[in-house]
Protein backbone atom coordinates (compact mmCIF):
# COMPACT_ATOMS: atom_id res chain seq x y z
CA UNK A 1 0.00 0.00 0.00
CA UNK A 2 1.26 3.50 -0.83
CA UNK A 3 0.76 5.77 2.19
CA UNK A 4 1.42 9.52 2.31
CA UNK A 5 1.80 11.04 5.78
CA UNK A 6 1.60 14.81 6.25
CA UNK A 7 3.41 15.91 9.40
CA UNK A 8 6.67 14.54 10.77
CA UNK A 9 6.11 15.44 14.43
CA UNK A 10 5.71 12.80 17.12
CA UNK A 11 2.52 11.29 15.69
CA UNK A 12 3.66 11.21 12.07
CA UNK A 13 7.16 10.09 13.01
CA UNK A 14 6.04 7.14 15.14
CA UNK A 15 3.36 6.25 12.64
CA UNK A 16 5.99 6.00 9.89
CA UNK A 17 8.22 3.88 12.16
CA UNK A 18 5.31 1.57 12.96
CA UNK A 19 4.19 1.13 9.35
CA UNK A 20 7.64 0.80 7.77
CA UNK A 21 8.23 -2.85 8.79
CA UNK A 22 4.94 -3.80 7.12
CA UNK A 23 6.58 -3.04 3.75
CA UNK A 24 4.24 -0.24 2.76
CA UNK A 25 5.51 2.46 0.39
CA UNK A 26 5.74 5.42 2.74
CA UNK A 27 6.21 9.10 1.97
CA UNK A 28 6.44 11.63 4.82
CA UNK A 29 5.94 15.36 4.14
CA UNK A 30 7.16 17.81 6.79
CA UNK A 31 7.26 21.62 6.57
CA UNK A 32 9.85 22.22 9.29
CA UNK A 33 13.34 22.05 7.77
CA UNK A 34 15.07 21.51 11.13
CA UNK A 35 12.79 18.60 11.94
CA UNK A 36 13.48 17.10 8.51
CA UNK A 37 17.22 17.32 9.17
CA UNK A 38 16.69 15.60 12.53
CA UNK A 39 14.77 12.58 11.22
CA UNK A 40 16.05 12.19 7.66
CA UNK A 41 18.70 9.55 8.43
CA UNK A 42 16.31 7.36 10.38
CA UNK A 43 13.55 7.68 7.80
CA UNK A 44 15.98 6.80 5.01
CA UNK A 45 17.17 3.71 6.90
CA UNK A 46 13.54 2.61 7.23
CA UNK A 47 12.89 3.10 3.53
CA UNK A 48 10.61 6.10 4.10
CA UNK A 49 10.83 8.91 1.55
CA UNK A 50 11.04 12.25 3.39
CA UNK A 51 10.03 15.46 1.62
CA UNK A 52 10.58 18.93 3.06
CA UNK A 53 7.49 20.87 2.08
CA UNK A 54 4.01 22.12 2.88
CA UNK A 55 1.42 19.34 2.97
CA UNK A 56 -1.30 21.81 1.98
CA UNK A 57 0.55 22.89 -1.17
CA UNK A 58 -0.56 21.13 -4.34
CA UNK A 59 2.97 21.22 -5.77
CA UNK A 60 4.51 19.43 -2.78
CA UNK A 61 1.70 16.90 -2.64
CA UNK A 62 2.27 16.16 -6.32
CA UNK A 63 6.03 15.79 -5.69
CA UNK A 64 5.15 13.29 -2.96
CA UNK A 65 3.20 11.21 -5.48
CA UNK A 66 -0.22 11.88 -4.02
CA UNK A 67 -1.89 10.82 -7.29
CA UNK A 68 -0.67 7.27 -6.67
CA UNK A 69 -1.42 7.19 -2.93
CA UNK A 70 -3.89 4.67 -1.54
CA UNK A 71 -4.30 6.69 1.62
CA UNK A 72 -3.27 10.09 2.97
CA UNK A 73 -2.84 10.55 6.72
CA UNK A 74 -2.71 14.14 7.99
CA UNK A 75 -0.99 13.98 11.38
CA UNK A 76 0.15 17.52 12.17
CA UNK A 77 -0.70 19.37 15.38
CA UNK A 78 -2.87 21.85 13.46
CA UNK A 79 -6.46 20.83 12.69
CA UNK A 80 -6.78 23.35 9.86
CA UNK A 81 -3.71 21.98 8.08
CA UNK A 82 -4.93 18.42 8.51
CA UNK A 83 -8.36 19.27 7.11
CA UNK A 84 -6.97 21.12 4.08
CA UNK A 85 -4.50 18.33 3.31
CA UNK A 86 -7.27 15.72 3.42
CA UNK A 87 -9.63 17.81 1.29
CA UNK A 88 -6.96 18.38 -1.35
CA UNK A 89 -6.13 14.68 -1.39
CA UNK A 90 -9.76 13.61 -1.65
CA UNK A 91 -11.25 16.30 -3.90
CA UNK A 92 -8.30 17.36 -6.07
CA UNK A 93 -6.27 14.17 -6.37
CA UNK A 94 -9.01 11.56 -5.81
CA UNK A 95 -7.06 9.70 -3.11
CA UNK A 96 -9.30 6.75 -2.10
CA UNK A 97 -9.03 7.22 1.66
CA UNK A 98 -8.06 10.05 4.01
CA UNK A 99 -7.35 9.97 7.74
CA UNK A 100 -6.89 13.07 9.89
CA UNK A 101 -5.56 13.64 13.37
CA UNK A 102 -8.01 15.92 15.18
CA UNK A 103 -6.47 17.80 18.08
CA UNK A 104 -9.74 19.34 19.26
CA UNK A 105 -12.44 16.64 19.65
CA UNK A 106 -15.10 19.27 18.93
CA UNK A 107 -13.87 19.33 15.33
CA UNK A 108 -14.51 15.64 14.64
CA UNK A 109 -18.01 16.22 13.26
CA UNK A 110 -16.73 19.04 11.06
CA UNK A 111 -14.06 16.77 9.58
CA UNK A 112 -16.58 14.02 8.96
CA UNK A 113 -19.09 16.37 7.36
CA UNK A 114 -16.40 17.77 5.05
CA UNK A 115 -15.54 14.36 3.66
CA UNK A 116 -12.61 13.11 5.73
CA UNK A 117 -12.96 9.32 5.85
CA UNK A 118 -11.62 8.92 9.40
CA UNK A 119 -11.09 11.68 11.96
CA UNK A 120 -9.09 10.47 14.97
CA UNK A 121 -8.78 12.35 18.25
CA UNK A 122 -6.47 11.06 20.99
CA UNK A 123 -8.67 12.80 23.56
CA UNK A 124 -11.74 11.01 22.22
CA UNK A 125 -9.85 7.71 22.16
CA UNK A 126 -8.99 8.07 25.83
CA UNK A 127 -12.66 8.70 26.59
CA UNK A 128 -13.54 5.56 24.62
CA UNK A 129 -11.00 3.54 26.60
CA UNK A 130 -12.69 4.60 29.84
CA UNK A 131 -15.90 3.04 28.49
CA UNK A 132 -14.18 -0.08 27.17
CA UNK A 133 -15.43 -2.46 29.87
CA UNK A 134 -19.04 -1.45 29.30
CA UNK A 135 -18.68 -1.73 25.52
CA UNK A 136 -17.09 -5.20 25.59
CA UNK A 137 -19.77 -6.37 28.01
CA UNK A 138 -22.50 -5.17 25.67
CA UNK A 139 -20.86 -6.80 22.64
CA UNK A 140 -20.40 -10.13 24.40
CA UNK A 141 -23.97 -10.11 25.68
CA UNK A 142 -25.15 -9.57 22.12
CA UNK A 143 -22.92 -12.41 20.88
CA UNK A 144 -24.24 -14.70 23.61
CA UNK A 145 -27.79 -13.95 22.51
CA UNK A 146 -27.40 -14.15 18.72
CA UNK A 147 -24.21 -16.15 18.15
CA UNK A 148 -23.81 -18.10 21.36
CA UNK A 149 -20.59 -19.92 20.41
CA UNK A 150 -18.44 -16.78 20.02
CA UNK A 151 -16.94 -14.16 22.32
CA UNK A 152 -14.67 -11.14 21.97
CA UNK A 153 -11.40 -11.87 23.78
CA UNK A 154 -8.28 -9.87 24.52
CA UNK A 155 -4.75 -11.24 24.91
CA UNK A 156 -1.23 -9.83 25.12
CA UNK A 157 1.76 -11.29 23.29
CA UNK A 158 4.66 -11.88 25.68
CA UNK A 159 8.31 -12.42 24.74
CA UNK A 160 7.91 -16.18 25.31
CA UNK A 161 4.58 -16.57 23.54
CA UNK A 162 4.49 -19.28 20.90
CA UNK A 163 3.18 -16.77 18.34
CA UNK A 164 6.04 -14.22 18.55
CA UNK A 165 7.45 -13.57 15.07
CA UNK A 166 4.91 -15.82 13.39
CA UNK A 167 2.32 -14.70 10.89
CA UNK A 168 -1.29 -14.58 12.04
CA UNK A 169 -2.13 -17.26 9.47
CA UNK A 170 0.65 -19.65 10.58
CA UNK A 171 0.57 -19.67 14.37
CA UNK A 172 -1.92 -22.43 15.04
CA UNK A 173 -4.84 -20.43 16.39
CA UNK A 174 -8.02 -22.45 16.99
CA UNK A 175 -10.28 -22.93 13.93
CA UNK A 176 -12.79 -20.12 13.54
CA UNK A 177 -10.64 -17.55 15.34
CA UNK A 178 -10.59 -14.11 13.71
CA UNK A 179 -7.99 -11.53 14.77
CA UNK A 180 -9.92 -8.25 14.66
CA UNK A 181 -7.08 -5.87 15.52
CA UNK A 182 -3.64 -5.47 17.07
CA UNK A 183 -2.71 -2.51 19.24
CA UNK A 184 1.02 -1.94 18.74
CA UNK A 185 2.97 1.09 20.00
CA UNK A 186 -0.32 2.92 20.62
CA UNK A 187 -1.39 2.34 17.02
CA UNK A 188 -4.30 0.15 15.90
CA UNK A 189 -3.43 -2.33 13.14
CA UNK A 190 -6.00 -4.34 11.21
CA UNK A 191 -3.95 -7.48 10.47
CA UNK A 192 -3.83 -9.52 7.30
CA UNK A 193 -2.66 -13.13 7.08
CA UNK A 194 0.96 -12.04 6.61
CA UNK A 195 1.11 -9.73 9.63
CA UNK A 196 3.54 -11.11 12.26
CA UNK A 197 2.84 -10.98 15.98
CA UNK A 198 5.35 -9.01 18.06
CA UNK A 199 6.20 -8.94 21.72
CA UNK A 200 3.84 -6.54 23.48
CA UNK A 201 1.06 -6.67 20.88
CA UNK A 202 -2.39 -6.33 22.41
CA UNK A 203 -4.67 -8.70 20.49
CA UNK A 204 -8.43 -8.41 20.11
CA UNK A 205 -10.06 -11.48 18.58
CA UNK A 206 -13.34 -13.22 17.90
CA UNK A 207 -13.00 -16.70 19.45
CA UNK A 208 -15.22 -19.72 19.83
CA UNK A 209 -16.30 -20.12 23.44
CA UNK A 210 -15.14 -23.75 23.55
CA UNK A 211 -11.70 -22.77 22.19
CA UNK A 212 -11.00 -19.97 24.66
CA UNK A 213 -8.37 -21.81 26.71
CA UNK A 214 -6.57 -23.00 23.57
CA UNK A 215 -6.56 -19.45 22.19
CA UNK A 216 -5.15 -17.94 25.39
CA UNK A 217 -2.57 -20.70 25.62
CA UNK A 218 -0.97 -19.57 22.35
CA UNK A 219 -0.15 -16.19 23.94
CA UNK A 220 1.12 -17.36 27.33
Amino acid sequence: MRILIVGGGKVGYYLAKTLAPERHQLVLVEADERLCDKIVCEMTSLGVTLIHGDGTDVAYLRDAGVERADILIAATGDDEINLVACQLAKNYFAVPRTVARVNNPKNINVFNCLGVDAAVSSTALIADILELEVDWGDVNRMLATYAGRYRIKEATVSSRSAVVGRRTADCGLPPGTEILSLVRDQQVIVPVDGTPFRNGDHVIALVRKDAMDEFLGRFR
